[in-house]
C-alpha cells in the first residue's frame, strides 16, 4: 500500500516536466443566458464553434465566436434578435498572411499558423476557403463576475471565451 504514494510522486514530474506552455488571450465575456423575443424564459447558452475570417485588401484576420441554445431550432425564426449575437474579435498578432497563403499568429518570439487559405471560384465568384490547422483554437468556459459601479458590487455569472495557441 505504501508504493503507490510513491508511484504517484514519482509520476507528477514527468507528468508536469512534459507540458508545453502555450497562448491563451481573453476574447470576450458574453451572458450565460438568451431570452428569445417569442418566449418568456432564459434559455442557456453555450459556445457552438468558431472560424476565421481574412480581408484580403486590408491583410487582416479576426476570429468569429458563434453561440447556441438549447431551443434555437424552435424560436429562430421568429426571434427578431436572432439569437446570441457572435464575437468578432481582431487579436493583435493574427495576421493574414497573402503571400504564404496562411493565417498566422506572432507572438512570444514564435510565430504559429492557424488556418490555410485556398483560393476558389463558385458560382458566386470567387471566395477564399479557410481551413483551421487545429494549432490555434477557440475555448470557453463558466465564470463567475463582479462588476463595481462605484457604489455596489453586481455578480453575474457569464461565459469567457480565450482564443488559445498551442
Amino acid at each position: 500500500m505504501k508504493v503507490a504514494p510513491i508511484l504517484l510522486l514519482c509520476a507528477v514530474p514527468l507528468i508536469t516536466a512534459g507540458a508545453t506552455s502555450y497562448t491563451r488571450i481573453k476574447i470576450d465575456t458574453v451572458p450565460n443566458e438568451y431570452t428569445p423575443a417569442n418566449a418568456t424564459f432564459h434559455e442557456p447558452v453555450s459556445m457552438s464553434g468558431f472560424h476565421f475570417e481574412v480581408n484580403p485588401e486590408t491583410v487582416r484576420a479576426r476570429v468569429v465566436v458563434d453561440y447556441t441554445y438549447p431551443d434555437e431550432q424552435v424560436y429562430s425564426q421568429d426571434d427578431d434578435a436572432k439569437g446570441p449575437q457572435p464575437t468578432l474579435a481582431q487579436i493583435p498578432g493574427l495576421n493574414y498572411d497573402p503571400q504564404a497563403h496562411t493565417i498566422v499568429y506572432a507572438g512570444e518570439g514564435k510565430t504559429t499558423v492557424c488556418a490555410n487559405v485556398v483560393a476558389g471560384k463558385g458560382l458566386f465568384g470567387k471566395h477564399l476557403k479557410i481551413k483551421n490547422t487545429g494549432s490555434c483554437v477557440v475555448t470557453s468556459e463558466d465564470a463567475k463576475h463582479a462588476e463595481d459601479d462605484g457604489w455596489d458590487i453586481h455578480r453575474f455569472k457569464a461565459i469567457d471565451t480565450y482564443f488559445e495557441v498551442r
